[in-house]
């Protein structure tokens, strides 16, 4: 799946546990299964079949069977499975110039895969949780909620299998990392404070952000103050009281970065948009 489609994605989900199976649990081969089934295992192993393959699974695998998918799966006596499950269905509707389409959006997961990455399956396994505790309380928000942490488990999920060199703990990082920019960018905050936000030294959270973002903390900042100064500009303020309050404390050098990213000055922008 491009992880581009992400965005358009509508799940709607059917069945949500945390399920600690007992010695008689089972996938019985003669039922007919309509649904998309994940599955995060986190104690306890089991026995599946997903069509012709047979697999032993325990703590990290993730399962996944497709609908029409033919399965069989039963515990152990002295290892009882412990797992999320949740059963979905999905639809992936694009806005084209004609209108909206449905685009075939096949979810890229094989029947069963070894989350090892610890940090990442730490964080699955909050997200799973916090899923079927949602699903639980029988809010009348339930759904709304659930879809929410459901697309950022499936988020973490697509960009673990794009990238074989994916890591949880440097993704985790960059987002702490964004998440102080875009709380503080009205400050003139500066690369060594951010890096000491998320707890590591300047020059590392300048490699891993080039790895994971494709460009450096303080270009990324900027970007944030300039998106901002278009919706300030946009709303009336001034190209003064503009570059006050996205954190520049030249004029001269905010219209020149304005400029160079959006081929116009803050004056010509204000002119264009009138």
């Amino acid at each position: 799946m491009d992880i581009r489609l992400l965005d358009h994605i509508f799940p709607q989900f059917t069945y949500v546990a945390d399920r600690k199976c007992s010695v008689n649990w089972k996938f019985q081969g003669d039922m007919i299964y309509d649904k998309h089934n994940l599955i995060l295992v986190y104690d306890g192993e089991a026995e599946l079949t997903c069509n012709d393959q047979v697999f032993n699974v325990s703590r990290g695998d993730l399962v996944y069977f497709k609908p029409q998918d033919y399965r069989l799966g039963h515990t152990f006596p002295d290892r009882l499975m412990h797992c999320y499950t949740v059963d979905f269905l999905y639809t992936c509707p694009v806005m084209k110039e004609h209108g909206w389409e449905l685009v075939d959006a096949a979810l890229p997961f094989q029947p069963v895969e070894k989350i090892n990455d610890p940090y990442l399956f730490s964080r699955l396994n909050d997200l799973f949780s916090s899923f079927t505790r949602t699903w639980l309380s029988g809010n009348h928000n339930k759904a709304t909620r659930g879809r929410a942490i459901f697309m950022e488990m499936l988020t973490l999920l697509l960009q673990w299998k794009a990238g074989a060199n994916f890591n949880y703990d440097k993704v985790r990082k960059v987002e702490k990392a964004i998440n102080f920019m875009t709380q503080s960018f009205q400050s003139r905050i500066t690369l060594q404070e951010i890096a000491d936000h998320v707890g590591i030294s300047p020059s590392y959270l300048g490699g891993i952000f080039k790895e994971m973002i494709g460009t450096s903390p303080i270009t990324y900042l900027l970007g944030i103050r300039l998106r901002k100064a278009k919706e300030l500009l946009k709303d009336g303020y001034s190209v003064t009281e503009t570059a006050e309050q996205v954190g520049f404390n030249d004029i001269f050098y905010f219209s020149k970065s304005f400029k160079r990213f959006e081929g116009m000055t803050p004056s010509q922008y204000i002119v264009e948009g009138s």
